[in-house]
Formats: C-alpha cells, structure tokens, sequence
C-alpha cells in the first residue's frame, strides 16, 4: 500500500437555526446543568465524561444552545457557531435558515471566521470550514 494514501473521513454536521430558535427561546434548565453552574469542578468531570459519548454534531448543538442568543444578530450567531464547530473538528455545516441569506450577510459571516460559504437548495447553504 505504498501508493496508496487513507482519505479520512470529513466531520460534517446539520445544524437547522429555525429549529434552534424555537428551542432556545423555551429552554429549561436540567437538573445537571444548573449543578454544573453551581459547581464548576463538577460540570469539568461531568462535561469530559460526558463528551466522548457524543457526537461533534450533538456537541455542536448543546453548545449551540448554551452560546447563541436569540436576541443576538443572526450573523454574529452563525460567527458564533461556525467557532463553535471549528473546536469539535467539523469541517462542513449544512445550514437549513428559516429565511435566505443575502450576499451581505454570506459576506460578513465569511470574513468573521475565515469560511467559505455555498448557496445551496432553498434556505440551505454549505459552510465549508
């Protein structure tokens, strides 16, 4: 196998910000969150423990919800989340918007950190990271 080189698998995730923000807006706190809020050594092991049964998609998503605000602008949200998904190792996002998003917006969001960003069909566009 000399010649031949392994192509590694591509860590890619959906992340659909309609139904972000329709959870976000009624989110309740867990029992383990509000512990790991008032006992930061425990939310550490707790976080650890709890972060090599999950995939860098379901990281992505709670950590979504823990950092993005709904009263936040959707391109200082998308900023947000594509650093977000930089640190689990995603490499792609499929990003199904409620709503398109216009070349200014695609701009801003790709010179805030350093992303390509593909229209693709409807409200869904491919953030190449």
């Amino acid at each position: 196998m000399s010649g031949d080189r392994m192509d590694k698998q591509r860590i890619c995730a959906v992340f659909d910000y309609t139904t972000f923000l329709g959870t976000s807006s009624s989110k309740k706190w867990t029992f383990s969150e509000a512990l790991k809020s008032f006992t930061p050594v425990f939310g550490m092991v707790w976080n650890e423990a709890v972060k090599d049964s999950k995939t860098p998609e379901e990281r992505l998503w709670e950590n979504a919800l823990k950092r993005l605000s709904s009263n936040h602008s959707d391109e200082s949200n998308l900023i947000d989340l594509v650093k977000l998904a930089k640190r689990e190792g995603i490499e792609e996002i499929k990003l199904v918007m409620p709503y398109a998003l216009d070349e200014q917006q695609i701009e801003h969001i790709q010179a805030g950190c350093d992303v390509h960003i593909k229209v693709g069909k409807q409200d869904e566009f491919i953030i190449t990271l």
